[in-house]
């Protein structure tokens, strides 16, 4: 219950500080905009997991590249993903995410600042024009993370790839990170209720993966590809 309770007041400490981050960035272009939601988005991502408080572990930090514009590809099992990755980020990240996810109270918000990419992959058309959002934004030098499995699992088990979900890298010829998160369903989605309680999470990061000069079949096997390199990671 107390960890519930932490998690919710800082929650909503973040919705308050994120007012005037919104007000500033009005006036800037995107590059101005993403830096400064970035500074603030990435102590206050890692003071939330503290506040919970669960301890992330990560492996693989070196395989992180110094140039921006990178994809991060991975498992997708909680709604705490989001504050997990961002806390380890060294540059500028947002994610693709399922347009629903944009009304929620909480996370709605968050997502709108990060500029996130919305995808509603009931349709197609809006699907498409997301996939090129994505590319736009990784040739503009703003990391994106995904999560090809469409929706968390709540559990260790691991979905499948979607077909199509790394289209972005391949328009855009950006590196792809593959990554696995352990645990992080603990922290919340197994729980009975609306319950936050205090776990262990571990994040593995793969070596970078480029995309430049795959070939159309290389291109059509890549989501295959990355889950398997994503469900070895250890």
């Amino acid at each position: 219950m107390f960890e519930t309770i932490r998690t919710l007041h800082y929650l909503i400490k973040i919705r308050i500080h994120m007012i005037p981050v919104r007000r500033s960035i009005k006036t800037m272009d995107s590059q101005g905009a993403w830096d400064t939601v970035f500074h603030f988005i990435r102590p206050e991502a890692a003071g939330l997991m503290k506040a919970i408080p669960s301890r992330v572990i990560y492996h693989g930090l070196e395989n992180l590249p110094e140039t921006k514009g990178v994809l991060f590809v991975g498992n997708h099992q909680s709604y705490f993903d989001i504050p997990i990755l961002m806390s380890c980020m060294e540059s500028p990240t947002a994610f693709v995410a399922k347009s629903t996810l944009a009304k929620t109270p909480i996370v709605g918000p968050l997502i709108r600042l990060l500029d996130c990419v919305l995808l509603d992959r009931d349709d197609l058309r809006q699907a498409m024009d997301a996939i090129h959002q994505t590319s736009y934004r990784l040739k503009a030098g703003l990391n994106m993370v995904i999560f090809p499995e469409g929706t968390r699992s709540r559990c260790d088990e691991m979905g499948e790839f979607k077909k199509g979900s790394l289209k972005a890298a391949t328009l855009s010829g950006a590196p792809i990170v593959p990554f696995r998160i352990d645990g992080a369903h603990a922290l919340f989605e197994s729980n009975r209720g609306l319950r936050v309680k205090s776990r262990e999470v571990h994040v593995y990061f793969g070596e970078p993966i480029e995309t430049a000069s795959l070939d159309r079949e290389q291109q059509k096997q890549l989501a295959t590809h990355i889950r398997s390199i994503v469900a070895a990671l250890k």
